[in-house]
């Protein structure tokens, strides 16, 4: 009996009582009826003139046919937006119209939505399906994958709540008739049919088109009404993979561990979380979850793994083609609370009771404001709430993510945050390394994104428009990220789209994943990178990032970056890029002799360089910099300041070392910083190395600044060094007008003048005013300070 795809004759009660219960469940039944109001007016006043709505051509079958479609973006002719919207338009008011009369019995609605099924049905029933398995489509013989959520996915739901109706009698307008005649089943049979072969014939797997796919899928099997064609063709849904089309069991093997996501920039991963967390779902309705493997509940819970993968201030940590801003899936948040109801599962509703109540509590989200009709490129679940949602929600509101470190393997991310005890987001610390090849993956070598007084400043570039020459020959590679450049040549190669790099690896972190900090006031992150894609920039790189909070409001960054090229290559230099968000980059010296002259031919592309589209880039990506100055070399230390008129600024220590040379520029604009620096030319600071910057390594510390200021708590850096190199720094800070001067050392090392002595990676010696020194061995088996010392048991190291 029917209708069985979302709801069944035995929910209509459950949802009614729902809606006399609850305002937000009212608003969305007041929603829904408002949103088709007028078309069903308009088809109660002229079927036939409402109809004719749809973007007919003639039947090639004949005049006497029913008119049909003419298929979109087929033979090289670009697809007719405007027909798109009337179709989509129809097929949601379908759907919209098949809810209302399930709930209210008024067949003025279930006219509407079997008028326009019928219209559907007719008019694509005459069309033949593309035969090419790549893509091809019905209506649009070049983009199934497009098609399966525009129209592919509503049809099917609009014949599922109109069939009963259908079957005890009701005619249907013929618009080639012109006037009312029975509804031909066979012909919607077959329609569905089709639909459901292209989802398991066409297509490409191992990406995330077979779960953009799976509801049209799934809703045009489901609309089958012959039970055992239907179960049989379910198991391509639930268990069976084809060469074309993925199931969902082969979906969840993604999420074999609970908090792992989908490995794709965070639109795609969270977009399939959030479809398969539908579908799971649906398939649960359906009593299909024994076909599923047993921890299909992982998928929802890869939603809330998302939520952890944010900044102090809410914005998205960004790789590849990801989103910086973008709202958590609220949405599904209640689908998979809904789920945990019907499967008796405390951990999910627990769960994703509490992340709704912190949505509801910060005004994020609203349960009582409906989606509408929606012209983008997706399936149509507007309904949805009203149906699916559990009238309540109980849980504890969830606090923002309050991890220490935090990792995501498959991009090679580290991130490390270090929470003031104001409790408020704008004292926040958190700096996150990131690298490595994945679908809609760049080629970022070894980056830094850095966080401070509330915003995203050291920031990489973000997502530009697709296809376009910004996005393809910078946004997408080295030169948009705060990396490491090697012989000006670093490049990726093989992997999606050419954009191929090695994963950058953790070597040390402290705490380590899932442990509670050393110090409420230190953590680190050790990783290690091999740039190897370029015959001319074969290099390894080593990146230490220390946070360093010195007090609630206050603290900086150390940032060591190694990178040394393989032994045959015969010369070498390294570019240490770093953009931060503001309206330029000043750089001064208390040492005179840093002087920089233009420099238009500074930043090229490799030799050779050239563009095809999706295959070959302008590598690195820095010919896009304008207004390039640099130095000639300069061996005294440097203190560069970033500096905005909205925002707050950045101040960086660049201690000393022969060989360097400073240079700045303007990068195109940052996506979806703050405004107006997302329409804003980005400033870039690059330091180059001459000869290998691996016993030199580059070493800055950065201090955010409030607002307007130019100078913040830190007074000094220094460097200390022994007969290896760079060992370390001695940063001095003023404190609430105390000096606070601490040593950072790097790697082992004895230091006989200031009686300091590391063996490990990573000590940090803090001495206050009235000589009381803490000692923090992050990484390592000894740390000594004069006559105190710091030592590991056994296997420990920090």
């Amino acid at each position: 009996m029917r209708p069985l795809i979302w709801v069944t004759p035995a929910d209509r009660a459950l949802i009614l009582a729902k809606i006399a219960a609850q305002p937000w469940a009212q608003a969305h039944f007041a929603a829904i009826q408002e949103r088709v109001k007028r078309d069903v007016e308009q088809h109660q006043r002229d079927r036939d003139a409402y109809l004719h709505g749809f973007p007919l051509i003639p039947s090639p079958a004949g005049p006497i046919a029913h008119p049909t479609f003419a298929y979109q973006g087929a033979n090289g002719v670009r697809t007719n937006m405007a027909a798109r919207q009337k179709l989509m338009h129809f097929s949601q008011v379908g759907i919209d119209c098949g809810v209302l009369y399930f709930l209210t019995e008024d067949k003025s609605y279930a006219a509407c939505a079997a008028d326009i099924l019928n219209v559907f049905t007719e008019a694509m029933v005459h069309l033949k399906p593309s035969e090419s398995v790549g893509n091809g489509g019905y209506l649009y013989p070049n983009d199934h994958l497009l098609e399966a959520r525009i129209l592919g996915s509503q049809i099917p739901l609009i014949y599922d709540f109109v069939a009963s109706y259908l079957k005890a009698g009701a005619t249907v307008y013929d618009l080639a008739a012109r006037k009312p005649q029975s509804f031909n089943f066979e012909n919607a049979q077959t329609v569905f049919r089709r639909y459901a072969r292209l989802a398991i014939d066409h297509g490409l797997v191992n990406n995330n088109w077979p779960v953009l796919e799976m509801p049209s899928l799934a809703h045009n099997v489901l609309a089958l009404d012959d039970p055992a064609e239907r179960a049989r063709l379910l198991a391509f849904v639930t268990s069976e993979n084809t060469p074309h089309q993925d199931s969902l069991k082969k979906v969840v093997g993604h999420f074999a561990k609970p908090g792992e996501i989908w490995p794709e920039s965070f639109q795609y991963s969270g977009g399939v979380s959030a479809l398969a967390t539908y579908l799971v779902a649906l398939m649960v309705r359906q009593g299909q979850a024994d076909a599923l493997t047993a921890n299909y509940a992982n998928i929802p819970l890869s939603l809330a793994r998302l939520q952890e993968l944010r900044f102090p201030n809410g914005k998205y940590i960004r790789f590849g083609d990801g989103p910086r801003n973008a709202s958590p899936h609220y949405r599904q948040f209640e689908i998979a609370y809904a789920l945990g109801q019907r499967l008796g599962d405390t951990r999910l509703q627990a769960l994703f009771g509490g992340l709704i109540q912190a949505g509801v509590e910060s005004k994020e989200y609203d349960r009582s404001k409906p989606e509408g009709h929606s012209g983008g490129p997706n399936s149509y679940f507007a309904p949805l709430p009203l149906l699916w949602f559990s009238p309540e929600v109980k849980g504890e509101p969830t606090p923002r993510p309050s991890k220490t470190t935090d990792m995501l393997p498959f991009v090679g991310a580290v991130l490390q945050r270090n929470l003031s005890p104001t409790k408020s987001a704008k004292d926040a610390l958190m700096a996150v390394v990131s690298g490595g090849s994945h679908v809609h993956g760049h080629a970022s070598g070894m980056a830094l994104e850095l966080y401070g007084k509330g915003q995203v400043l050291g920031t990489n570039a973000g997502k530009g428009e697709y296809t376009t020459d910004e996005h393809e020959n910078y946004r997408r590679l080295f030169a948009a990220y705060n990396t490491v450049i090697v012989n000006g040549a670093s490049q990726g190669s093989g992997g999606w789209v050419g954009l191929g790099t090695q994963i950058v690896q953790t070597v040390a972190l402290e705490p380590a994943l899932g442990k509670s900090p050393l110090s409420p006031s230190c953590s680190f992150s050790l990783t290690r990178f091999t740039d190897d894609k370029s015959p001319g920039a074969k290099a390894t790189q080593e990146r230490l990032v220390v946070l360093v909070r010195t007090s609630p409001t206050t603290g900086y960054y150390v940032d060591i970056f190694r990178s040394r090229a393989l032994p045959d290559t015969p010369e070498q230099f390294h570019d240490y890029v770093y953009h931060n968000l503001g309206e330029g980059v000043e750089l001064t010296a208390e040492q005179p002799g840093l002087m920089l002259r233009a420099a238009p031919e500074r930043f090229r592309p490799i030799p050779g360089a050239v563009w095809k589209q999706n295959g070959k880039y302008l590598w690195p990506g820095w010919h896009v910099f304008q207004k390039s100055q640099a130095s000639e070399p300069f061996a005294g230390s440097v203190q560069a300041h970033f500096y905005a008129k909205s925002l707050p600024g950045m101040r960086l220590f660049l201690p000393g070392t022969p060989g360097r040379e400073y240079a700045h520029a303007l990068a195109p604009a940052t996506k979806e910083a703050p405004e107006p620096y997302d329409m804003a030319l980005t400033p870039v600071l690059v330091v180059r190395q001459r000869g290998p910057a691996w016993e030199k390594p580059f070493a800055a510390v950065f201090e955010p600044l409030e607002r307007g200021e130019s100078k913040g708590s830190v007074v000094s850096v220094m460097p200390l060094t022994d007969e290896k190199g760079l060992a370390g720094l001695t940063v001095v800070s003023q404190i609430s007008g105390q000096k606070l001067t601490q040593h950072v050392l790097v790697r082992s090392c004895t230091l006989p003048k200031l009686e300091l002595e590391l063996t490990g990676a990573l000590g940090i010696v803090t001495i206050r005013e009235n000589n009381a020194a803490t000692l923090y061995l992050g990484e390592g088996t000894l740390l000594r300070y004069q006559k105190n010392r710091l030592t590991t048991p056994g296997e420990r190291k920090g």
